[in-house]
């Protein structure tokens, strides 16, 4: 009895209330969105090219924030693997940046991967706490990427 008493102390010391803060968590590489449309497509491209689910779960997202928070799981992986494949890359640069509908950004990327080279539009919106979320992008332009083995 007393170290069931002593285990249920410990537990019970480890848990403590959790209290709402105003302040923003850290950015860091697990923080949703981006601070910008261009800081939430390199990360998006990151988190592609290192086939990171959870990294790319908290970038590609809408207005209502990050994909994970919006979507079931199994569905969230299955369509994140699908995109993995058009997102293949060597390297990619940013060719250019401007305004879109409803408050978005669209950037044309160059994306390079073996020998082929292509350009794609991808879609970055604001979400909340005034982050960056990958909306979309075209994946007509990089199919034969994803072809590609």
């Amino acid at each position: 009895m007393k170290k069931l008493a002593i285990v249920l102390l410990l537990v019970l010391a480890g848990c403590r209330r959790q209290v709402a803060s105003t302040t923003p968590p850290p950015v860091g590489v697990n923080t949703p969105g981006g601070s910008s449309s261009r800081d939430a497509v390199q990360r998006f491209m990151t988190a592609a090219k290192a086939q990171d689910l959870q990294a790319f779960a908290n970038i590609w997202g809408s207005t209502a924030g990050p994909a994970r928070g919006n979507m079931d799981k199994d569905e969230l992986e299955q369509r994140q693997l699908i995109l993995f494949c058009y997102l293949k890359h060597d390297s990619y640069r940013v060719l250019s940046e401007s305004p879109s509908t409803n408050s978005e950004r669209v950037l044309a990327l160059e994306i390079k991967y073996h020998d082929l080279t292509r350009v794609a539009n991808f879609f970055a919106t604001r979400g909340p706490e005034n982050r960056w979320y990958v909306r979309a992008f075209e994946t007509d332009p990089l199919k034969d990427i994803c072809a590609r083995r």
